[in-house]
């Protein structure tokens, strides 16, 4: 799953939900979970889970905002992990960025293009996990992707920030914070009849 945060002055967590999938040793599927500064590309959470679930979703955006401060926006696709405001109202992730008066922001269906720093970062993750031994549990291939999020941040110049770290590029900028709205849902229940309301 891939995620942007915006911090504004270009800093945002991108959640990318499309899961990025990746095999244990012994085949079982799991899924990584992404935050990410939209700004420097900064690795601001990265885990690894058998399946990606709402709950999830919620729990590693607060660990994330408790370690790096709360987003201005968050950017991410429209699956049913960060949003179901289209299908049947908001779920826990969208009433916590709604208290928190995040902006939320999906790209297009259909249109990864729209996160993809995200999706680079997916690519170059699985690059280096396809490079390291097979993780044979789902806590060791945790491990490594703590391993890949200090290189990547702390290490692997980028070339789209000036051969900069996204570590360099992270403290280098104020971070914003919020400016949404108070957290207020409004729900309508209009019946239509006769094609009047």
């Amino acid at each position: 799953a891939h995620s942007t945060v915006r911090h504004g002055l270009g800093f945002a967590f991108e959640g990318s939900t499309l899961p990025s999938h990746w095999a244990l040793a012994d085949g079982t599927d799991t899924e990584i979970l992404s935050w990410l500064d939209d700004h420097s590309r900064y690795a601001l959470s990265l885990t690894a889970h058998y399946a990606v679930t709402g709950p999830y979703v919620l729990a590693t955006f607060r660990a994330a905002i408790d370690a790096h401060g709360i987003p201005a926006a968050t950017l991410t696709d429209n699956g049913l992990v960060f949003t179901t405001r289209f299908v049947h109202g908001p779920n826990s992730f969208e009433h916590e960025l709604a208290t928190l008066g995040i902006t939320q922001k999906n790209g297009r269906p259909s249109h990864p293009q729209t996160q993809g720093k995200v999706e680079r970062f997916q690519q170059t993750l699985k690059k280096w996990l396809r490079a390291q031994p097979r993780a044979t549990s789902l806590d060791a291939l945790q491990a490594q992707l703590d391993t890949f999020a200090e290189i990547y941040n702390q290490q692997r110049p980028h070339r789209s920030l000036h051969a900069q770290t996204p570590a360099a590029a992270y403290t280098a900028r104020a971070k914003a914070s919020p400016t949404g709205s108070s957290g207020h849902w409004r729900i309508r229940h209009d019946k239509v009849s006769n094609g009047r309301v």
